[in-house]
């Protein structure tokens, strides 16, 4: 046979921004050997008719350090088209760790990421295959993998390793940070595609201290910077949350000369219409010719959550006392304390005893207060209650919607539904319209039970390309896979081209989307998350193997670990 794969007849688009064409592509040991005319016959040959033909989707944003030891398909991410992921985003990951410190690093993801305790010490079992970096990549390397993967390291898990439980408390001695640079350096020489760090806010860790990478000052993250510059390839993730950094961007970029990569660019991140003044700082940037990008999302940060783990308040201040709970006994303690609701009900009137939005007038500038007014029951005990808004509730029962909530909280802990940030559609479509954001955040891994943005690929096909036309086809295609693919320097990845690895996704243009959340219990230990089913995703193939349907296991596993190399 000539071939082993022959997609025929489809609408080739190639990732490179080029308007599509017709024609066949032809697979042979993994490889692309014919693009547009494949003459001749193959063991299988896919009839592409129209259908769009495009490399595989290379997600940059993802959170499966953990999963990929249990889970070798990193689902879902392959249902909807990605054929190639990067771990070690926000700065957080599995490696290194000390066999002392597995305990701090479970309980830093459970809840900074939202992973379940349970599920990561089954899925990952009580004898690691790795303390270091380099051990962790081997370990990686020697297993199946469904998909692609490549690894940045990152600075939680490396200060855990030098500092233990330091980390969290204080800035490192010039002789730790010399520690953590080398350690750097390991990994980079191993084939590590980066270096990332946190200063954001959200990130809560264990206990309800911040995360490590907090902790450190700026001079530490300059020192690590110069560690990746001296790799000579690889990128720095810098988590800003909601305030960009623009210096330190340069900064970080001047002292390493590697590209700096900050999330995220989100709307109303600081008020409406706040994403234009960061578009315009961020295309300035690149203007100058500097190679700092900042990363957005296409689809709204809307989150599920319980008062187990109420993250939603994770950076209101009223909240502190939840957030150092020591069990879920202590934080029902702390609901019920009235001193403690009427610090709560402060922070939602914004400046004191303010009952108008309740009223039903939207709250203006201060997204905390909107997204509380917008909090929406997604699940209960009692099915009369799901999908109610708390405030209209509230107002039915003729009592305080902070009351009612927490009243909720303790008796039947229901599950709520806030809009975070990147809801208003308007503004969203000028993020995704803009070529230079690079369009990510799909948190692939994270957030299992409370939220599930891993579709963004079909999610950015069918509602911005096909349904509101903010962007074609043919620059979704190219953000999707050749942008983010050569940002990250992964470059036999994202696109279509003799010669290269066939890493390929067909799908049906006038169907392609993302469905409707669903929550599973088929994590370890039968621990739940939230999924999204693909349509119109035909067919994806990972150097050159077919990847199954999504719910039946591979008989054999195609992806590699992406070791990255000095450019």
């Amino acid at each position: 046979m000539d071939y082993d794969i022959k997609i025929a007849g489809g609408d080739i688009v190639d990732g490179s921004g080029a308007a599509r064409r017709r024609g066949d592509v032809g697979i042979k040991d993994g490889i692309v050997v014919a693009l547009g005319d494949a003459p001749g016959s193959a063991h299988q040959t896919i009839d592409a008719t129209g259908m769009v033909v495009s490399p595989g989707f290379v997600d940059v944003h993802t959170h499966y350090d953990a999963q990929v030891l249990w889970d070798p398909l990193l689902t879902i991410s392959p249902w909807h088209g990605v054929t190639s992921v990067v771990l070690g985003n926000c700065g957080f990951g599995v490696a290194p760790t000390r066999p002392e410190h597995r305990d701090l690093v479970l309980r830093t993801l459970e809840r900074v990421e939202g992973m379940s305790l349970a599920a990561l010490r089954a899925g990952i079992g009580p004898d690691w295959p790795f303390e270091s970096f380099p051990e962790y990549m081997d370990a990686l390397d020697s297993r199946p993998l469904g998909i692609n993967v490549a690894v940045m390291v990152g600075h939680t898990p490396v200060r855990l390793s030098v500092m233990g439980d330091d980390a969290t408390k204080r800035a490192a001695t010039p002789a730790e940070v010399a520690k953590m640079k080398a350690i750097v350096a390991e990994a980079m020489d191993v084939g590590a595609v980066g270096f990332a760090t946190s200063v954001s806010k959200v990130h809560i860790g264990y206990s309800g201290r911040p995360v490590p990478s907090r902790l450190a000052d700026f001079d530490e993250m300059l020192e690590i910077a110069d560690a990746v510059g001296q790799s000579g390839h690889g990128i720095i993730h810098y988590n800003v949350g909601r305030e960009p950094r623009w210096s330190e961007y340069e900064a970080l970029h001047a002292r390493s000369g590697r590209p700096v990569i900050w999330t995220a660019l989100l709307a109303g991140s600081l008020g409406p219409g706040s994403h234009r003044e960061h578009l315009d700082k961020s295309n300035a940037q690149l203007a100058r010719g500097l190679p700092i990008y900042a990363q957005g999302a296409c689809r709204p940060i809307q989150i599920e959550f319980d008062f187990r783990s109420p993250v939603a308040f994770d950076t209101w201040a009223s909240f502190e006392r939840v957030r150092e709970a020591a069990d879920q006994a202590a934080r029902h303690t702390v609901y019920a304390d009235p001193a403690f609701r009427a610090r709560v009900k402060r922070q939602v009137a914004g400046r004191g005893p303010d009952d108008q939005w309740f009223a039903g007038k939207e709250p203006e500038g201060d997204t905390r207060r909107a997204m509380f007014h917008d909090l929406t029951i997604s699940w209960a005990p009692d099915a009369s209650l799901m999908e109610r808004k708390l405030a209209d509730l509230a107002r039915e029962r003729g009592v305080d919607p902070v009351d009612l909530m927490l009243d909720l909280a303790v008796s039947a802990n229901p599950r709520f539904r806030a809009s975070l940030l990147n809801f208003v559609e308007d503004e969203v479509r000028e993020i995704v319209q803009d070529p230079n954001v690079l369009i990510g955040l799909g948190d692939g891994g994270a957030h299992m039970s409370q939220l599930c943005d891993a579709c963004y690929a079909t999610h950015l096909l069918g509602h911005w390309v096909r349904d509101d036309k903010a962007i074609t086809l043919e620059q979704a295609v190219h953000q999707l896979t050749q942008r983010p693919a050569d940002i990250f320097g992964l470059t036999d990845r994202g696109r279509l081209a003799i010669g290269l690895p066939a890493d390929v996704v067909v799908f049906d243009p006038a169907t392609v989307g993302a469905g409707p959340l669903e929550r599973v219990h088929d994590l370890p230990a039968g621990e739940d998350r939230l999924i999204s089913r693909a349509s119109g995703v035909m067919a994806v193939i990972v150097n050159g193997a077919l990847l199954p349907q999504p719910g039946v296991a591979p008989g054999r596993t195609s992806g590699k670990l992406l070791r990255q190399t000095r450019g």
